[in-house]
C-alpha cells in the first residue's frame, strides 16, 4: 500500500504542477526535488528519499496530531487534548520528510515532528515549547518535559539534589558526562521545569555550584522547510 500511495500522490502533484505551471505557488519542491508538495484544500506530500506519501486536510491533520500528543503524554486514546492553534511546516532532507507542527492546547504548547507512514502521521517526537519557541517563521524542536540538563562545578551539587529537601520536585539525578547531569522531575512537575530551574538558581546563588542549566532539547535532521499556510 505504501508504494502505491507514494506514486499516486507523486503523479498527482506532478500533473497539478504541469497544469497550473510555476505560477501556482501552492505546488513546490524542497531539498533539490527530494520532496514534492501541494498545499490547497488538502496537503499532499511525496518524499522520494524515504518513499513516503501523505494526503489529508487540516481537520484530518489536527485529529491525528491530537492523537499523537495524547500517546506521548500517556493519555488514553479517547482523552486527547484539544488543539486551539496550529502552525504547520513541511521539512525535507536526506532522511526523508516530516510534518512539523507548533500546536497550542488549553494547557500547553507543543512542537510535534511526525513522519508519513502508510498514509498516516506517525510520531517522531513531541516536545514542550516555551514562549521563545512560538515564532511562526522558525522551525521548532521542543524539549523533553519533566527533565533538564545541569552542568555542575562540584559533585556535591548532585548529592544535594538527591536529598529529602528536593524530593518533592526531583525524582532522580543521572550522570551523563563529567559533572553533567540529567535531572528528572516528579510527575507533578511535568511542564513546570522552569519553576524548578528558578528555585535552584535562587537557592544556590553565589555558591558557585551551578555551571549551567538548560532544557533537554530534541535534535532533528538538517534540511529545508516551508511554512504551510
Amino acid at each position: 500500500m505504501g508504494k502505491t500511495l507514494f506514486w499516486k500522490v507523486a503523479l498527482g502533484i506532478m500533473l497539478t504542477g504541469r497544469v497550473y505551471g510555476a505560477a501556482n505557488l501552492q505546488v513546490g519542491t524542497l531539498s533539490e526535488d527530494s520532496c514534492w508538495y501541494e498545499n490547497k484544500e488538502s496537503l499532499r506530500v511525496a518524499s522520494f528519499n524515504d518513499k513516503s506519501a501523505y494526503s489529508g486536510n487540516r481537520v484530518q491533520i489536527e485529529a491525528e496530531l491530537e492523537r499523537l500528543i495524547a500517546s506521548a503524554d500517556g493519555r488514553p486514546v479517547n482523552d486527547h487534548p484539544k488543539i486551539n492553534e496550529m502552525d504547520l511546516s513541511l521539512h525535507c532532507g536526506g532522511y526523508g520528510a516530516s510534518l512539523v507542527a507548533k500546536v497550542t492546547t488549553d494547557s500547553n504548547t507543543f512542537c510535534v515532528w511526525a513522519k508519513f507512514d502508510k498514509g498516516n502521521l506517525s510520531l517522531r517526537s513531541v516536545g514542550a515549547l516555551g514562549s521563545e519557541g512560538r515564532n511562526p517563521n522558525q522551525l521548532c524542536d521542543g524539549h523533553k518535559w519533566g527533565e533538564f540538563i545541569l552542568g555542575a562545578n562540584s559533585e556535591d551539587l548532585a548529592l544535594e539534589l538527591q536529598s529529602p529537601k528536593w524530593s518533592t520536585a526531583i525524582a532522580s539525578v543521572i550522570l551523563i558526562a563529567n559533572k553533567v547531569y540529567k535531572v528528572v522531575l516528579v510527575k507533578d512537575y511535568a511542564f513546570r521545569e522552569q519553576e524548578v530551574i528558578d528555585q535552584l538558581q535562587e537557592n544556590f546563588s553565589g555558591k558557585n555550584l551551578i555551571r549551567y542549566i538548560e532544557f533537554n532539547d530534541y535534535r532533528h535532521p538538517i534540511g529545508e522547510f516551508v511554512p504551510l499556510r
